[in-house]
């Protein structure tokens, strides 16, 4: 990650973008919801504000080590010691008791302060680590004097036992002004260690002066963060020891070759979107295997310290909330519902137009104005239009894994330019159409669920359905974004598409190589990619099919039938990309296998219509040996060949309108029959005929539909 995040930064510095330089101590303090605790000038706790999680979130905190924490407090254990059978316990556990009851019960209770001797070393940590750096945070700055005053009222507070009495006293004079859950939770806790055998607290109490109307900025805001910093690194500098400094003697740096000052301690890990904490580099000193070269932590790499710190901020710069989708997008993990962090920016101009959501995007459903035809052209107009871009620029892009708490992996990097990308949306959108007329029925109830929080359903439901399609329409396919084809194989789907199971999908990198790959390259990972595809999703085709023939569609859901839509999708650009079009498979055998068995299962509803009174097997009679045929299609041929004459000979002997679709249907099958029997049938198929036959089976007629519309 250092290489890829080192390039960022090199990229941002060209195009003069300002970073703010956080330094590497500054966390965030989590998100939990907590008090903002003010101190007043005796050190005593004399005021509290209630924070959401959210809100506490959005604060920050100075980390040194793991539990060093400071404006920040973690209150880790209740302020009392009640067990899990304590009477206390047992009456707040009372289902009959109500919260004001409960309330006013434990605000009645006195008990010992809950403090172990690890409570006094940690409050003896922090007295020593805000005394040694308090005096860098003296300042004739008027707007941030409240960050050095909370510090000298800090070490007025003296020990952790008066902190804790004087949170108490105030915490019940005031109570009323916070949640229950949250005063219970202080009080007795709510989070069961085994280990331990005691409740914990782990509450976050954000220090501040009681005061803080007094200051121009206070404490407990994200405005103090960059003041902090720059008090840090100063600190920073003046620390430093005179073996710390560049020695001509130290190794230059990995990643600019330059002789600079180097990163002895720890390395930066910055907060970002979707995978949290992320360690720039990370090594346990403490596992074997590390010290076999005898190196181990920063001695590894040798990189500059400033740089370290650039690679950090520039990563923060870019992960910012307003550049979702200009620079950053969540994109499908290894398996369903994890997810990566991918970053994408344009080396000259790095925050032009919404790249990381053409690129991550994916659909959310059919109803949805964020189709990758409308993201795609937005980002495109915008690069073709902006002046300083050539076709030569090149398009960064790399996605950040979670491996496990300690380890951040890059999962994909690659390195385009402005043409490829222009080339390579004009194919895909080509290659998306690479299918014949697939469409599926969607219904209203389904519409509303989606628009529900819009205020006139009926206008916006009108969007959909026309007067004549009041209560269902049939959606077709259209162009997926590269991200959704990574979703369509994290399912495995069994049972004729009535069961799935969660299973590793393909890698967004293959899709990629697919994306960006010039016509008769990459056909082996395209042959890849669909024959994995096909084997995730043949049942659901077949089911569905199946279920659409005796319009039976309620046991799939909406979602199911979006992901039909969107393999078939798929299934039309690795044809293309194997330069497979569809004006020629369509006129091929395997697609008229696919034909015949759809106009098998015409006729065969049409039959149990008319002659069984509406009883329908769980199968018609196509479906039943399309899985025959997707392995051996004269095998199913022949076993149809001899069940389908009863079928034949009732449409030669009945007469009337209601056998227009039956007679059309004989009539189509022996037309089919007729262009299959001039070419030789395999006995055996590969994936790429295994789609066309799938293709065939699912393809609407649009004579069909109009038989069955009048």
């Amino acid at each position: 990650m250092l290489n890829e995040g080192y390039a960022l930064y090199k990229s941002l510095e060209r195009c003069g973008i300002r970073l703010t330089n956080r330094h590497p101590d500054i966390k965030e303090p989590g998100k939990r919801e907590g008090l903002i605790v003010g101190l007043n000038k005796r050190g005593v706790v004399a005021r509290f504000e209630y924070r959401k999680a959210e809100d506490v979130a959005k604060l920050w905190t100075r980390r040194e080590g793991m539990h060093n924490s400071f404006p920040v407090l973690k209150l880790q254990r209740p302020l009392w010691k009640i067990g899990k059978n304590d009477s206390t316990r047992e009456m707040l556990n009372d289902p009959e008791k109500d919260e004001p009851e409960k309330r006013k019960f434990l605000s009645r209770q006195n008990h010992a302060l809950n403090i172990t001797e690890s409570e006094d070393n940690w409050w003896e940590r922090l007295r020593k680590m805000v005394r040694r750096i308090s005096p860098f945070f003296e300042t004739k700055d008027r707007d941030y004097t409240a960050m050095h005053e909370l510090m000298e009222r800090f070490l007025l507070a003296g020990t952790v036992e008066n902190f804790a009495d004087s949170l108490l006293k105030e915490l019940k004079r005031y109570q009323q002004e916070i949640s229950y859950s949250l005063y219970e939770t202080i009080l007795i806790g709510s989070i069961w260690k085994s280990k331990e055998e005691e409740f914990r607290a782990e509450v976050p109490l954000i220090l501040d002066l009681s005061d803080w109307e007094k200051f121009s900025v206070r404490v407990a805001s994200p405005k103090m963060e960059p003041f902090v910093s720059e008090c840090l690194f100063r600190m920073q500098g003046s620390d430093l020891e005179e073996n710390d400094r560049v020695n001509e003697t130290d190794p230059p740096s990995a990643l600019s070759g330059r002789k600079v000052q180097l990163e002895i301690d720890k390395f930066p890990s910055p907060k970002l979107p979707i995978i949290g904490n992320t360690y720039l580099f990370a090594v346990n000193d403490q596992t074997p295997c590390q010290s076999r070269y005898g190196k181990t932590s920063t001695d590894i790499i040798p990189i500059g310290r400033e740089e370290a710190t650039a690679i950090q901020n520039s990563l923060n710069w870019t992960t910012e909330d307003e550049r979702q989708g200009k620079t950053w997008y969540p994109v499908p993990g290894l398996s369903e519902g994890e997810r990566d962090l991918l970053i994408v920016y344009l080396d000259k101009k790095p925050d032009l137009a919404n790249k990381a959501q053409m690129l991550g995007g994916m659909s959310k459903d059919y109803f949805s104005e964020s189709t990758y035809e409308a993201v795609a052209s937005v980002t495109i107009d915008a690069l073709q239009g902006e002046k300083i871009v050539t076709a030569n620029d090149l398009i960064r892009l790399f996605a950040l894994r979670k491996a496990d708490l300690g380890r951040t992996q890059v999962s994909l990097q690659h390195v385009y330019t402005i043409s490829e990308l222009l080339r390579a949306d004009k194919e895909w959108r080509e290659a998306a159409d690479n299918v014949p007329n697939v469409s599926i029925p969607f219904f209203r109830k389904e519409i509303e669920r989606v628009i529900v929080k819009t205020k006139d359903i009926s206008a916006a439901i009108s969007q959909f359905l026309t007067d004549e399609e009041s209560e269902v329409i049939f959606l077709s396919t259209r162009c997926p974004f590269p991200a959704d084809l990574v979703r369509v194989t994290q399912k495995q789907w069994v049972r004729f598409g009535q069961e799935s199971a969660s299973v590793s999908g393909v890698s967004l990198g293959d899709v990629y190589d697919i994306f960006f790959a010039q016509q008769n390259n990459q056909k082996l990972t395209a042959e890849n990619l669909l024959s994995l595809s096909l084997q995730r999703t043949q049942s659901l085709l077949v089911g569905l099919g199946d279920a659409e023939h005796k319009k039976q569609m309620g046991g799939f859901s909406a979602d199911t039938r979006f992901t039909a839509l969107t393999t078939i999708s798929a299934f039309g650009i690795y044809l293309h990309k194997l330069d497979i079009r569809k004006e020629l498979y369509m006129k091929d055998t395997f697609f008229y296998v696919g034909r015949f068995l759809s106009l098998i299962d015409t006729l065969h509803m049409e039959y149990c219509k008319h002659v069984r009174g509406g009883s329908i097997p769980p199968q018609l009679l196509g479906n039943a040996h399309l899985q025959i045929a997707l392995d051996n299609p004269i095998s199913a041929l022949d076993m149809l060949s001899r069940r389908i004459n009863i079928y034949q000979a009732w449409t030669k002997k009945e007469q009337g309108d209601h056998m227009r679709l039956a007679w059309w249907a004989v009539g189509q099958i022996g037309e089919v029959s007729n262009k299959m029997a001039e070419k030789l049938l395999p006995n055996s198929t590969t994936s790429v005929e295994r789609a066309q036959i799938l293709l065939g089976y699912l393809a609407k007629s649009e004579e069909t539909e109009k038989i069955k519309s009048n």
